[in-house]
């Protein structure tokens, strides 16, 4: 009896094995459906631009700050702390676009190519923003010091005219226009996580045949060339994650021996 009792206890738990094996291989073998929570995924940008345009509004105040507050004697000092701000700016622009791209490279593998594609020059203005304007801010510093020679130090104390004047300009105007396409980007992005929306491949069934090679005439066929890429591109990530989970399967799982019934 205790030996039957054994048997069928063996039994039962490899019949629960088998069919947890089989509920975890169903979900392997669609690399679709199961690649992200719900069917949704959120762009993870929206602080980074945030703070972004928190540290240009920043800057922005502390020329403000040291053009009208600082004392004639030490206006060329502010002018100086301005370009140290503004080379330290277009450091943190560097890494925040490197960011921004990893993220919007996660959105696209993930299969939202049509909001990739979307943004994708959005998520780079801002780095051609800052170093459009620094290279302007250096032309114009350039005709300063070309201009006023050895008289710079004299022309620091001029009010109005004085560099640190120019230089708070610039990086206000700079300010304002990173505003707005901050502004508008944020907005772009807060909509899509709202919206919680599949990978464009499942949305649909025009949306997936257009994605397999599908075109109605007259159609664009260098976007159906950038859709089946992206798709071809998503497909390979998956079968990689799920040739990953697969072996990861076989290296746990170990032979179950149930005892033998005298």
């Amino acid at each position: 009896m205790d030996s039957d009792a054994a048997a069928g206890a063996a039994i039962q738990t490899g019949s629960g094995s088998q069919g947890q094996q089989n509920r975890d291989t169903d979900e392997l073998l669609d690399p679709v459906l199961f690649s992200n929570d719900n069917g949704a995924y959120k762009l993870k940008t929206v602080p980074a631009f945030s703070i972004h345009l928190l540290i240009s509004t920043i800057i922005s105040c502390v020329g403000i700050g040291l053009a009208t507050l600082f004392p004639e004697d030490r206006r060329c000092e502010a002018y100086f702390i301005m370009l140290y701000l503004r080379a330290t700016f277009w450091v943190i622009t560097f890494l925040f676009d490197h960011f921004v791209k990893k993220q919007h490279d996660n959105l696209r593998m993930n299969g939202y190519h049509d909001f990739h594609r979307e943004t994708s020059m959005q998520k780079g203005v801002p780095l051609q923003i800052v170093s459009l304007w620094n290279s302007m801010l250096l032309g114009v510093q350039a005709l300063i010091h070309h201009y006023y020679g050895n008289d710079f130090e004299k022309h620091c104390a001029e009010g109005w005219l004085s560099p640190i004047s120019y230089i708070t300009t610039f990086n206000v105007a700079e300010n304002l226009l990173l505003a707005a396409t901050h502004g508008c980007y944020i907005n772009k992005v807060v909509k899509f996580n709202k919206a919680k929306l599949a990978p464009d491949v499942l949305r649909g069934a025009d949306r997936a045949s257009g994605s397999l090679g599908l075109m109605q005439p007259g159609g664009d066929t260098a976007e159906l060339l950038e859709r089946q890429a992206d798709l071809i591109s998503y497909l390979k990530d998956h079968t990689y994650k799920i040739n990953q989970k697969l072996h990861q399967m076989q290296t746990n799982v170990r032979p179950l021996r149930v005892p033998q019934i005298p």
